[in-house]
C-alpha cells in the first residue's frame, strides 16, 4: 500500500474520532432555558441568583440552616449554600441516588441504588463519611421515625436501621413499596406497597395491621389533622386513620395524582397527571372542587407559598396560581421540573431538570 494511501486512512480515522467526539458533546449538550416572554411572565418574583450542580436532584431535597442538601443522579450528595448558591461540598456515592436526602441534626442521611446498594450517613457540615451500610438496592425514600431509620428495598423488603451505627436491627419483607414511610400513632410505621397498606412496629417490623391499598400511591403521605392523605395511580384521593388504618374517605379525579397533595388549614389542594387542580374542603364529608383545568401536564406536587399555589410542567415552566385558579405569573427553568419550589423565608428557590437551581425574592 502506497504512503500516500496510509495518510488518507489516517486522516480519515482522525476524522472520524474528531465527529465523534463532537456528536457525542452534541448529545450530551443542553441549551439553557428561554426566558418567558414579558407579556406572559405577569408579576413574577425577582431573580436572586441561578447555579448548577450534579445533572438533575432526586426528590426529596431538605433545607437545614440557609443551605440546600440534595441528592443527584450523578451519584453525588450536595450541599449549597442558599445565600450564593455556591457548593459548599459534595460527596460520591457508589450507587444512583433514587430517594433523595434526610437530614436528622448532624447528619444527611442518602441511599443508593444499583450498582451498590448502600446506605450512608454523612456529616452535614463536611459531607464525610460517619458510616454506611451494604443493602439490597433501595427502592424509595428512607424515613426516621421514632428513632429508627426505615429504609424500603426494590424486593420488598422493609428494613431497620440504627441511625447512629448503621446496623440492621430487623427485616420485613411486605411488597414492594414506591412512596416514603410515615408515622402511623405511637410505635409505628406506616408502608403502602402496590397492593396493601402495612402497620408495622419500629422497635421490630412487627406487623400489627393490614388493610387492602386504595390504589398504587408514588408520592409522600401528608399528615392532616390526625389522618394520613395521599394520592394514587388510580385517580383517587384517599384519607386513612394511621392508628388502625381505617378508611376515613375516598375522592375520585380525573386522572392519577402523582404529587403530594399540599395543606393549606382545613383545605387540601392537588393537582391530576392531567393538570386539573382541585380544592378538598376537609370533614366528615370532604368536598371536592375543581379549581381549574390547565393546559399542560403537571409534573410536580402542589406547592403553597403565601397565598399562591405553585405548579410545576414537563415544559418547563414553573406557574403560580390565585386560590380562584387564575394565574399570576410564571417562570421558566430548564425542563422538565419534577420536584417543587421549595418555600424560603423571603421567596423560593426552583429546581428545574437539569441540576439548574434559581433562587428568587417575593
Amino acid at each position: 500500500m502506497s504512503a500516500g494511501r496510509v495518510g488518507l486512512r489516517r486522516g480519515a480515522f482522525s476524522l472520524a474520532l474528531l465527529l465523534g467526539g463532537v456528536n457525542a458533546g452534541c448529545v450530551n449538550f443542553r441549551p439553557p432555558p428561554v426566558p418567558v416572554a414579558a407579556s406572559l411572565a405577569g408579576d413574577a418574583p425577582a431573580p436572586v441568583w441561578t447555579a448548577r450542580a450534579g445533572r438533575r436532584f432526586t426528590r426529596p431535597v431538605e433545607i437545614e440552616d440557609n443551605t440546600l442538601y440534595g441528592g443527584s443522579i450523578d451519584r453525588k450528595v450536595y450541599a449549597i449554600d442558599l445565600a450564593s448558591g455556591e457548593v459548599l461540598w459534595s460527596a460520591r456515592l457508589p450507587g444512583m441516588i433514587v430517594g433523595g436526602v434526610l437530614v436528622n441534626g448532624d447528619t444527611v442521611f442518602a441511599a443508593s441504588s444499583r450498582p451498590e446498594g448502600r446506605i450512608h450517613a454523612l456529616r452535614r457540615r463536611s459531607g464525610k463519611q460517619i458510616w454506611r451500610t451494604s443493602t439490597p438496592t433501595i427502592g424509595a425514600p428512607l424515613a426516621l421515625i421514632e428513632g429508627m431509620l426505615i429504609a424500603q428495598t426494590q424486593g420488598g423488603e422493609v428494613l431497620g436501621v440504627d441511625p447512629r451505627r448503621g446496623k440492621v436491627r430487623w427485616r420485613r419483607r411486605v411488597g414492594v413499596a414506591r412512596t416514603a414511610a410515615a408515622p402511623a400513632g405511637s410505635g409505628a410505621v406506616l408502608v403502602a406497597t402496590t397492593d396493601s397498606l402495612f402497620r408495622l412496629s419500629t422497635s421490630d417490623g412487627r406487623v400489627t395491621h393490614r388493610a387492602r391499598s386504595p390504589g398504587t400511591i408514588v408520592s409522600g403521605w401528608l399528615a392532616q389533622s390526625g389522618a394520613l392523605v395521599a394520592g394514587t395511580t388510580d385517580s383517587l384521593v384517599v384519607s386513612i386513620r394511621p392508628t388502625d388504618l381505617h378508611r376515613n374517605w375516598t375522592l375520585r379525579v380525573d386522572a392519577p395524582v402523582l404529587g403530594t397533595p399540599a395543606g393549606l388549614g382545613d383545605t387540601l389542594y392537588l393537582a391530576s397527571r392531567s393538570g386539573t387542580v382541585y380544592r378538598i374542603a376537609a370533614g366528615p364529608a370532604p368536598d371536592l372542587q375543581k379549581l381549574v383545568s390547565l393546559d399542560w401536564a403537571v409534573t410536580t406536587p402542589v406547592t403553597i407559598v403565601g397565598r399562591q399555589i405553585l405548579l410545576g410542567g414537563a415544559d418547563g415552566i414553573i406557574r403560580a396560581l390565585r386560590f380562584d385558579g387564575t394565574e399570576i405569573w410564571r417562570v421558566r427553568v430548564w425542563r422538565p421540573v419534577e420536584l417543587g419550589p421549595v418555600a424560603l423565608g423571603d421567596g423560593l428557590l426552583a429546581l428545574g431538570g437539569n441540576g439548574d437551581m434559581h433562587r428568587f425574592r417575593q
